[in-house]
C-alpha cells in the first residue's frame, strides 16, 4: 500500500507469484498491478487526489465532479439508484516477459477488481508506458507519425482491457469504465480464469535474467 497526504486515495500495488518447484528456493514475483482507490463523498476533491500521484491519473478528473463521480458517468454505467463509494484505477500493469501471451496481466486485474472493489467503479485511461530510449521531453503535437502510432496504441490497449469488463466511457471515449455491481466482471472472470490456473515450465535462469517488475514508489 501506497502513501496519500488526503484520506480519499490510496495507491495500491499487487503482485502475482510464481511457485519454484525446487527445495529451499523463493518464489518469484512475476509481474504487478500499481492502482489506486478513491473513496467518494469526502471533504477532499476528487482532482487534487488524481494529481498526487504519477502516471496519468490527472487525465481522468474530468469523469469527477467535485468529490462525486460526473453525472454523466453514473448514468452511463447505471449506478444512480446504487450508492457508489468508491473508485478503483489501474494505473501500471506489467508482467514478466517469458510469462506475457497467456492473459496473466489481464487476470491480475480482474482478480485485484474483484477483490478490492466489490461494489464501485473501474476507471481507466489506456495510455502506453514510454519505452526505453523514447523522449519523454518530445512534443507528439509536431510529430504526425507519433500522434497516429499512438492513437494505435492506446485503441489496441483499449480493446485489450475491454477484456477485463471495460468499454469507452461515452462522455470521454478515451477512457474506459466498468460497474463491479453489473455482470461485466464476473464474465470476465469466468473467461479468464483459465489464465490464472495456466500452468507454465521455465527455468529459473530465465525468471532471473528477466526484467523484474518496477518497485513500488516509496
Amino acid at each position: 500500500m501506497g502513501h496519500s497526504d488526503l484520506d480519499a486515495c490510496l495507491d495500491w500495488f499487487a503482485e502475482p507469484i510464481m511457485t519454484v518447484d525446487i527445495d529451499d528456493a523463493d518464489d518469484v514475483v512475476v509481474g504487478s498491478l500499481d492502482f489506486t482507490v478513491i473513496r467518494l463523498s469526502t471533504e477532499d476533491p476528487i482532482a487534487l487526489c488524481l494529481d498526487q500521484f504519477d502516471g496519468d491519473h490527472e487525465m481522468l478528473a474530468g469523469l469527477f465532479d467535485g468529490n462525486q463521480l460526473a453525472e454523466q458517468v453514473e448514468e452511463q454505467y447505471e449506478t444512480l439508484p446504487v450508492v457508489t463509494e468508491a473508485v478503483l484505477i489501474p494505473n501500471i500493469t506489467f508482467v514478466t516477459e517469458p510469462l506475457r501471451g497467456h492473459d496473466l496481466g489481464l487476470w491480475l486485474v480482474s482478480e485485484t477488481i474483484h477483490r478490492m472493489l466489490p461494489t464501485g467503479i473501474v476507471l481507466m485511461w489506456p495510455y502506453p508506458v514510454l519505452s526505453p530510449g523514447s523522449d519523454p521531453d518530445a512534443d507528439p503535437d509536431v510529430d504526425p507519425v507519433h500522434i497516429a502510432a499512438l492513437d494505435s496504441a492506446i485503441g489496441r490497449l483499449s480493446d485489450h482491457f475491454g477484456r477485463c469488463g471495460l468499454t469507452p466511457v461515452e462522455s470521454a471515449p478515451w477512457a474506459l469504465g466498468m460497474s463491479t455491481t453489473f455482470e461485466a466482471l464476473a464474465v470476465a472472470r469466468s473467461h479468464l480464469g483459465a489464465a490464472g490456473r495456466t500452468t507454465v515450465s521455465l527455468a529459473l535462469d530465465q525468471l532471473r535474467a528477466a526484467s523484474p517488475p518496477p518497485a513500488p514508489d516509496e
